[in-house]
């Protein structure tokens, strides 16, 4: 998704950001180590009797008093901005950030600067200073939510003795999303003849099943009923059967549970990059979406097809991070919990590292809540990115992916579309070459 058009500008005064110490204390804080200086030179003359001490006793003294109260007068005055560009980007898209100061006197002998400081993964390539402002350019190398605009202000005196430091909290928030993968086929279906096809007028009812009538609302022409309509003299409009292109629910799991060849990390990329492919395909077809994610923390985004929803959905993935659990019935607890937030008939998509015998049962006893029901698992943690080479040897399945495979077709006969993706599946493979699809179901292609 591009966010382009959407830009964040916070602007947070420095003098605002923390609570001000008197000047006074300031001053005695920053001339400290000037006036102790000073004060031994004038000391050591006052001995000696020598004039040379004496000079430089007062001329430290006159430089420290008029220069410290000068940087505690900058102090007090200094105003900083942070602008960011972009507030949502995906992952590895350049974005700039820009600190510009404001307050300070430009006729004194005043040097500031501003130090940014990042956040881990979030990655600066190269700044440009003009005059006060600076602006660096970065980049996320991972998905999340972040907090930037931190930075380090220093101001310091010519000779640079004397310096007054203050740090900046971060008060921007980024979020970074992962990078959608282009879909050219993903079988959304209809419960309708017109399976897996876009309807014209009514895309998300079934035409076949007819449930009531309803006053004429400028509905299309296709949809009134005549035969009603002649029989009371004024227009009615038939009502139909919700289909599966209704809602399209996704449910990401990002628990798992035992031993797992895999870090922790590459699970979550793995789970919110195909979240976020099929998430982009549903709304770039214009149909409603609703996500919940199960992790750290349990985001639950309902129905919807705006950009705005979009939005919280893909800030929904970006928050969820993978966690190691003691239980592996994460899903199942939030289905039995949370169904009657789904609405009728919708499509479930089910996209998790891995389901176990319960998960497997309760989707059979929840068949029949929804049109279909789709899982794609992990088992491995990782699959092949598009351009990535192929394995080299086939790896022999384990013990758990022999159990999976031997599921498939009974769960296929009984409406249950599962998707096991690992380095031998197909789908890692051949299937992200170039202009090859998967009919039959609901699949990722690139």
């Amino acid at each position: 998704m591009s966010t382009h058009d959407q830009r964040a500008m916070v602007i947070r005064e420095y003098d605002d950001s923390r609570e001000h110490p008197g000047k006074t204390v300031v001053f005695l804080r920053v001339a400290r180590s000037g006036l102790l200086f000073s004060l031994i030179a004038l000391a050591i003359a006052l001995m000696l009797r020598s004039v040379s001490f004496l000079i430089v006793g007062l001329g430290a003294l006159a430089y420290t008093s008029f220069l410290c109260a000068v940087l505690t007068a900058e102090y007090n005055r200094l105003l900083v901005m942070a602008d960011l560009r972009h507030n949502v980007v995906t992952v590895r898209q350049p974005n700039m950030i820009t600190w510009k100061t404001s307050g300070c006197t430009t006729t004194l002998p005043v040097l500031t600067s501003v130090d940014p400081v990042f956040p881990s993964y979030v990655v600066p390539h190269h700044q440009r200073i003009s005059g006060d402002t600076l602006t660096v350019f970065f980049s996320a190398s991972r998905k999340g939510v972040y907090s930037v605009g931190g930075a380090r202000i220093t101001l310091q005196d010519p000779l640079r003795i004397f310096r007054i430091q203050h740090a900046i909290a971060p008060h921007l928030s980024l979020t970074v999303i992962p990078r959608a993968l282009p879909l050219t086929s993903l079988h959304i279906a209809l419960t309708s003849p017109l399976d897996g096809q876009r309807v014209r007028y009514a895309p998300n009812v079934d035409t076949s099943q007819l449930t009531g009538i309803h006053p004429y609302d400028g509905e299309p022409m296709n949809r009134i009923h005549w035969k009603m309509s002649a029989h009371t003299g004024s227009l009615l409009v038939k009502d139909f059967t919700p289909s599966a292109s209704q809602t399209a629910v996704l449910v990401v799991d990002y628990t798992v549970s035992g031993d797992f060849p895999f870090t922790l990390e590459t699970l979550d990329e793995t789970l919110s990059t195909v979240a976020t492919s099929i998430l982009t395909y549903i709304y770039d077809r214009r149909l409603p979406f609703a996500v919940a994610t199960l992790g750290d923390r349990t985001d639950w985004v309902g129905p919807g097809h705006d950009r705005t929803r979009l939005l919280a959905c893909l800030t929904a993935i970006a928050r969820a991070q993978t966690v190691k659990t003691e239980s592996g019935n994460t899903l199942l607890d939030w289905l039995n919990h949370n169904m009657h937030a789904f609405p009728a008939r919708s499509q479930l998509f089910v996209i998790a590292h891995s389901v176990n015998e319960d998960g497997i049962v309760e989707l059979l006893r929840r068949r029949e809540s929804f049109a279909r029901i789709t899982v794609i698992v992990f088992p491995e943690g990782s699959f092949l990115m598009p351009g990535e080479h192929r394995a080299p040897y086939y790896l022999k399945d384990s013990e758990r992916l022999t159990h999976l495979r031997s599921l498939q077709r009974v769960l296929g006969q009984n409406g249950i579309d599962l998707q096991i993706v690992e380095l031998n599946d197909a789908f890692t493979t051949s299937r992200f070459c170039a202009q090859e699809t998967w009919t039959p179901r609901a699949q990722l292609v690139s």
